[in-house]
């Protein structure tokens, strides 16, 4: 088990990758505290996992507020006491947005994506180093960005599909986040704490593959031909977490099954 005993926070715990991130991360070995914003969703979880309270923590929280009774302070500060240990590692995967399209923004839209996707990030970051650094922990942090923070969405694969298209703010976010993981990393490595980022393709929900017209225009775009399933996201976040990535750190590590190698 590479993640035995340690405690890792993941945000964003009930989506689509969220709930197997999870899964497997208990079942490498690790104590997982999550937190959401639907208490609803989270008991749904607590159900599907079926581990004990010495091994699960699920919490609601607004992962991009940092203090008052619903923020990601207190949640940091309940699970650890919850544990009776710090955090060993950390998940920056939650998400909030709107799906406004070029030409259609905003300043609203644009502010609540940007500070969904990537002020909460930097601020979860901070919060969670310094953590670490109170604690005398070389903790690790992943944060989640996406394919489209690298290359633009193809105009060409939405034209049918217009419901499923990235908003402009999203892809902005996401790229700022590759940057931030870079310079946190080099900032925070004198401290032992490292900072990684992954760069998940497509990897869409159940609801979006029942479009299988949408699907197919996804798959004729990558090499490997085929989408990606949430087990091959949290097996390269597993990695990233566990000291088998001990002298890995500032990476961005592309799971897109070749998408961005055209």
């Amino acid at each position: 088990m590479i993640l035995k005993d340690l405690l890792v926070g993941v945000t964003g715990i009930t989506g689509h990758l969220g709930r197997q991130l999870a899964a497997d991360l208990l079942k490498h070995g690790a104590r997982v505290a999550g937190c959401a914003r639907t208490q609803t969703r989270l008991d749904d979880l607590a159900k599907s996992l079926n581990c004990g309270a010495d091994r699960l923590f699920l919490k609601s929280c607004d992962a991009t507020i940092m203090t008052g009774t619903n923020g990601l302070t207190q949640f940091v500060d309940a699970a650890a006491a919850h544990f009776n240990t710090p955090f060993d590692g950390w998940v920056n995967n939650a998400y909030t947005g709107k799906s406004e399209k070029l030409g259609e923004l905003t300043e609203t839209g644009v502010d609540t994506t940007l500070h969904g996707a990537l002020t909460g990030y930097l601020m979860a970051t901070e919060l969670i180093a310094k953590h670490f650094i109170n604690a005398k922990r070389k903790g690790s942090i992943v944060n989640v960005s996406s394919m489209y923070g690298v290359v633009s969405p193809q105009p060409s694969a939405y034209v049918k599909h217009p419901q499923f298209h990235n908003p402009p703010a999203y892809g902005a976010a996401k790229a700022g986040v590759i940057q931030f993981s870079k310079y946190a990393a080099t900032h925070y490595a004198p401290h032992g704490i490292r900072v990684n980022v992954i760069v998940p393709g497509a990897f869409p929900s159940d609801a979006v593959q029942k479009e299988q017209g949408f699907i197919g225009e996804l798959t004729k775009r990558i090499p490997l031909e085929r989408i990606g399933m949430p087990t091959e996201y949290a097996g390269p976040v597993v990695f990233l977490l566990s000291d088998l990535a001990s002298y890995v750190t500032g990476a961005e590590l592309r799971v897109d099954g070749g998408w961005t190698a055209w």
